[in-house]
């Protein structure tokens, strides 16, 4: 399982780096058309369609990411006073409760990206499933790291997160 862990941590390195740039992207796009606007009186009609096309694939990647590490918020205080057979079922429930939004998020993601795909964003002319599709990437690799942390949780192995 180590061995799949290290492989997917590939990934998971690539999607970081994918949003560091989306992020720098994002925040340049956003500065040049304020100063457009409002230092030469000429907006960039495109911008916020593509600030927020890449906000939506920064996030949904940002989501994956999350699962991967199995950093995802949690209640910490409350789970801390449960005994150890209950912290271990309810970390169970966690990694399927996962698995299974992640199934669906990247099934209904998909239909929806197929009926976008044919209509066009107004200022940029992309195809509008091009802002649905980050929820069908997200939701596979959500799937995928969800099944691993399960599976490692099944073999007894923590994830490399204390009082897990």
């Amino acid at each position: 399982m180590s061995k799949i862990r290290k492989g997917l941590g590939v990934i998971v390195t690539i999607e970081k780096y994918i949003c560091c740039v989306l992020l720098v992207l994002m925040l340049i796009i956003c500065f040049a058309a304020v100063v457009m606007r409002y230092a030469f009186s000429s907006p960039l009609v495109w911008s916020e369609e593509v600030i927020l096309t890449f906000l939506v694939w920064f996030g949904f990647l940002c989501i994956s990411i999350g699962v991967f590490g199995d950093e995802h918020i949690a209640i910490e205080g409350l789970y801390n006073t449960f005994p150890g057979p209950v912290k271990k079922a309810l970390d169970l429930l966690r990694h399927i409760l996962l698995l299974v939004f992640g199934i669906f998020m990247a099934y209904y993601g998909w239909k929806v990206f197929q009926i976008n795909l044919i209509k066009r964003l107004p200022a940029t002319h992309w195809p509008q499933g091009l802002q649905y599709f980050p929820m069908v990437v997200g939701g596979v690799l959500t799937t995928i790291y969800s099944a691993v942390n399960l599976v490692e949780e099944l073999a007894g192995k923590k994830n490399g997160k204390e009082g897990a």
